[in-house]
Order: C-alpha cells, then sequence, then structure tokens
C-alpha cells in the first residue's frame, strides 16, 4: 500500500521542533527509547499502534498529529460530524506482523479507531509479545483466514466473513494461517466510551523475539 502523505517520522520530527523539544525530552515524555524516536524520524522503523498511544499520551497530543492532522485544523466530533475514507484515504502504519490503514484521520477525539489491516505473520512463536492496550476491539477478516492468540483464551481460528469482540487489554495477536497474507477491518475503542484520548494510557513495548538485543528494538504492532 503506497502513501504521499507526510511519513510518521516526518509528522513527528516537525511537531517536536514546533515544541522545541529534543529527542532526550521526548523520550523521557513518552517512556520510548532516544534510539527508537531517532529511527522512526529517520524512517528506518515504525511504531506499533500500542506505541502510537503511547507517544501520543507522552506528548499530550491527539493521535491524529502523529499523523500530520494539526489539532487547530482537525474536526472534533460534534454534532453533525462525518468523515469519508476513499480507496486510497489513511494512513499507513508498517511493522514486521501487520501492515494497518488508519481511517477517518481528519477526525479528532474519536471514540473508535478503525483501521484496515493485512497481517503478515504467519507463526505466534515469531511474533513476539502478545499487544495489549486499554479499551475494546472488534476485528472482522475481509480475506483469508486468521488465528488470534490471547493469554486468556484458547487459539481461535476466524474464517473470511467471521468476526470477534473482546478487551483488548488482555495480551493478543493476529496471525495469518493462509497462504497469503490475511486482510481484516479492526476498529478499537475506548475503555470509558469517551474519546480516543481516553485510550492512550498504560499501553506496552512489545519486540518481536528477533529484535530484542536491546530495549531499543521495538518494532511490532498490536
Amino acid at each position: 500500500m503506497s502513501d504521499s502523505k507526510p511519513s510518521l517520522g516526518e509528522c513527528l520530527k516537525l511537531l517536536r521542533r514546533e515544541r522545541g523539544w529534543t529527542l532526550t525530552q521526548v523520550a523521557q515524555m513518552s517512556g520510548l527509547a532516544v534510539s527508537t524516536l531517532s529511527k522512526v524520524e529517520n524512517n528506518q522503523m515504525s511504531l506499533t499502534y500500542d506505541k502510537l498511544l503511547q507517544l501520543a499520551q507522552g506528548l499530550k497530543v491527539d493521535i491524529t498529529e502523529l499523523f500530520g492532522v494539526r489539532k487547530a485544523s482537525a474536526s472534533p466530533i460534534a454534532h453533525g460530524a462525518r468523515a469519508v475514507s476513499r480507496l486510497e484515504d489513511g494512513r499507513i502504519v508498517e511493522t514486521p506482523n501487520y501492515v494497518y490503514r488508519f481511517l477517518c484521520t481528519e477526525l479528532s477525539r474519536k471514540e473508535m479507531i478503525p483501521m484496515l489491516g493485512s497481517i503478515t505473520q504467519q507463526s505466534i512463536e515469531t511474533f513476539g509479545e502478545l499487544i495489549r492496550h486499554p479499551g475494546q476491539e472488534f476485528t472482522y477478516v475481509l480475506e483469508g483466514e486468521v488465528e488470534l492468540h490471547t493469554d486468556v483464551y484458547e487459539t481461535l481460528r476466524l474464517k473470511t466473513g467471521e468476526s470477534v469482540y473482546f478487551e483488548s487489554t488482555m495480551g493478543h495477536a493476529y496471525v495469518s494461517v493462509g497462504d497469503t497474507p490475511a486482510r481484516i477491518l479492526c476498529v478499537c475503542t475506548s475503555a470509558s466510551g469517551q474519546s480516543e484520548q481516553t485510550i492512550i494510557n498504560g499501553a506496552k513495548s512489545v519486540r518481536p523475539h528477533d529484535e530484542r538485543e536491546t530495549a531499543d528494538t521495538e518494532m511490532t504492532l498490536g
């Protein structure tokens, strides 16, 4: 999937410079390693969904600002508000386990965060630590076949057209079990149902098994 919009790294660098922050200050506010932030700004790595939330909360910005949507110009949720995502719209986040297209990013303070995802990981053994973040999650399988692994339930296999809804504070991971990457529609929501910012709390860092040499190599998505 291609994306002609500014990258996450470009948006982060612009935001940091506008606020007069150093990488060290951003690291202290977000809890992410300086080396990780440097790699992000230089487009050498991306951030997982939970780390995007962690970064947004640490910087006290709406998550849409990490996608280049300024809060002053972003449309807050109000009576009659709407957002339309065409085929090539949205913001792409690529990680070793998933490629996600965040939809309707022009609206800030959303109660739901919709994403289209391609699941590239085919083995839970190489996935890394299970993902967990505040709120609830709904996933519908658009193409292929998916396994949902959690730290509470037995492995769940979902075919095309099937779906699952669960508390995303529970450790979880999706893997594709077909010959090609599975495609899903995923909607994450706030635990309190008040705003997008509400779910930006206590996100856990995740690393694949083959990227754990140091605490700086955090490159997976949930």
